[in-house]
């Protein structure tokens, strides 16, 4: 089965769905960075994170559940 971080790497996450859901969990703005240096940087309340599997993690939500295509499942 492959992990949060070849799932990331290799399938589309459904980005927006993903965010909306830490939204609602943390209460927060989620803000997603301007930059096109990192363009997966998300920030919450101060904290930054650099991969959606990072902050799906520290939210302790399944990245499988965001995807585009399921894979393994």
């Amino acid at each position: 089965m492959k992990s949060a971080k070849d799932l990331n790497d290799t399938a589309r996450i459904d980005v927006d769905a993903l965010l909306a859901a830490i939204n609602e969990i943390s209460e927060s703005e989620v803000t997603r960075a301007s930059d096109s240096d990192d363009p997966h940087r998300v920030s919450i309340d101060g904290r930054t994170w650099h991969t959606y599997s990072e902050l799906a993690e520290a939210f302790e939500l399944d990245i499988h559940d965001f995807s585009v295509n399921e894979v393994n499942r």
